[in-house]
């Protein structure tokens, strides 16, 4: 089993600036979704395009059709929001951790219609808080040193 401090893939969301009156996540609700999907992990999902890209440009080729596994589920914040451990094989030597709202969790999933509000929500709530109103970009990049 991996631990985080062996991700060096991460994909989040760049320049997230909160002074400390706005709040992305309602604590509760993403807790008790992460809850429900580690009762249901593992999760088949699709990355997206933008997760697609990102990775690619970090060397790692996933096709946008493939499907992953949901392995496990983290909360990283009201940064980063619920993270998933999408790494493609057991014997990979980093893992690979997402945003949520970086993946697509098929219709006919019991938890589906949950996440999908997740994903939308958090992602109005981040343009709000740079007023914006677009959804914010989104980088991959090392992050050594998580645990």
């Amino acid at each position: 089993m991996r631990t985080l401090n062996q991700c060096v893939h991460c994909l989040s969301v760049a320049s997230v600036i909160l002074d400390g009156s706005f709040v992305i996540d309602d604590h509760a609700k993403a807790t008790e979704l992460m809850r429900k999907m580690e009762t249901q992990l593992p999760i088949p999902a699709r990355p997206t395009s933008a997760f697609v890209r990102a990775m690619r440009e970090q060397g790692v080729k996933i096709p946008r059709d493939q499907e992953l596994q949901i392995k496990r589920v983290f909360y990283a914040g009201d940064e980063g929001g619920i993270m998933c451990d999408v790494t493609l094989s057991e014997e990979a030597k980093e893992a690979i951790i997402v945003s949520i709202t970086h993946l697509r969790v098929p219709p006919r999933h019991p938890l589906a219609k949950e996440i999908r509000e997740y994903q939308q929500e958090r992602t109005r709530r981040l343009a709000q808080s740079r007023g914006s109103g677009k959804p914010s970009q989104v980088t991959a990049r090392p992050r050594n040193g998580i645990r």
